[in-house]
């Protein structure tokens, strides 16, 4: 009798180990919700940085370090970006699995993707530090699947029993985002050309994939508050060329913005530049970006 009891124990535990979800950390909410995407019901996600929430300034709470204890897979945006509060936590957290050269370690920034402005910024007087390149790439599609691919691969490796499901999700995901490329090309066909100022340089893989010209920045460097002479200096330019806008990530204060958008006689747009909140998924993110930004340009 005890050893059918024992036997029906460890049969129960080797379920339960294989019914065990992959438990997944990311730093941006956009990634969380790719990975959500792409794992379905064999994964467990959670994102460390929150709801309008800078991600170059994290408050890194020690509960953060609980979570990446127990992670199996951290992906994280790289570039520099999490520089100043994700590596104390990766210390912190004393999980093997998720360290530097490890399986569970992916750094979303290579994963083929086109970086741009490397080199920019080598001391604090020119502003935030990103030689590597500037780390806000995960909005375009072609970048967000690239991404996706990235995990959908890693968790394959971890998870070998379930690699045929990550594949299917992925595929799933890579259709949806080819079943909306219509909408969005006529809204970007409206954006082309357009002139736009935006609060900090972080908007330029968004600009890019749709045509819209960055005349100028609110911050005269990236990071660094502006004075009142470039501010006229902006002011006049955007009025002298047209421009209709100016982008602001609904995490920064927006006074000066809105100051800038008055005299220059623009339209001023709040945007999220990550999941979270009414924007659940990437899908629902993009949608409410264009949507938005065609609005402020009519």
């Amino acid at each position: 009798m005890k050893r059918v009891l024992w036997a029906l124990l460890l049969v129960t535990a080797a379920a339960g180990a294989a019914r065990a979800k992959v438990k997944v950390v990311t730093t941006v909410q956009t990634f969380k919700a790719l990975a959500e995407e792409i794992g379905g019901d064999k994964v467990e996600v959670s994102a460390l940085v929150g709801d309008n929430v800078d991600p170059h300034f994290v408050d890194p709470r020690p509960s953060y370090a609980l979570t990446l204890n127990k992670a199996d897979l951290l992906v994280y945006v790289g570039l520099d970006l999490e520089k100043g509060w994700l590596p104390p936590l990766l210390e912190q957290a004393r999980n093997k699995k998720i360290q530097s050269g490890q399986p569970g370690h992916l750094d979303a920034s290579a994963s083929g993707l086109a970086i741009l402005d490397v080199g920019a910024g080598t001391s604090r007087a020119q502003g935030d530090i990103h030689p590597l390149g500037n780390p806000h790439y995960w909005l375009p599609p072609e970048n967000a699947l690239r991404v996706a691919r990235a995990i959908a691969d890693r968790l394959a490796s971890i998870d070998a029993g379930n690699a045929e499901a990550y594949e299917k999700g992925y595929r799933a995901l890579a259709a949806k985002v080819d079943a909306r490329q219509k909408a969005w090309d006529a809204q970007r066909k409206l954006l082309a050309g357009v002139k736009v100022v935006t609060y900090h340089k972080s908007w330029s893989y968004l600009t890019g994939w749709t045509g819209l010209a960055e005349l100028g920045y609110v911050e005269p460097k990236p990071g660094v508050p502006p004075d009142p002479a470039h501010l006229a200096a902006l002011v006049k330019a955007a009025r002298a060329q047209g421009a209709r806008a100016v982008i602001v990530e609904s995490y920064y204060p927006r006074n000066t913005a809105q100051r800038v958008a008055d005299l220059g006689k623009m339209k001023l747009v709040v945007l999220p530049s990550d999941t979270g909140g009414a924007q659940k998924g990437y899908l629902e993110l993009v949608d409410h970006l264009l949507g938005q930004l065609t609005q402020a340009v009519k």
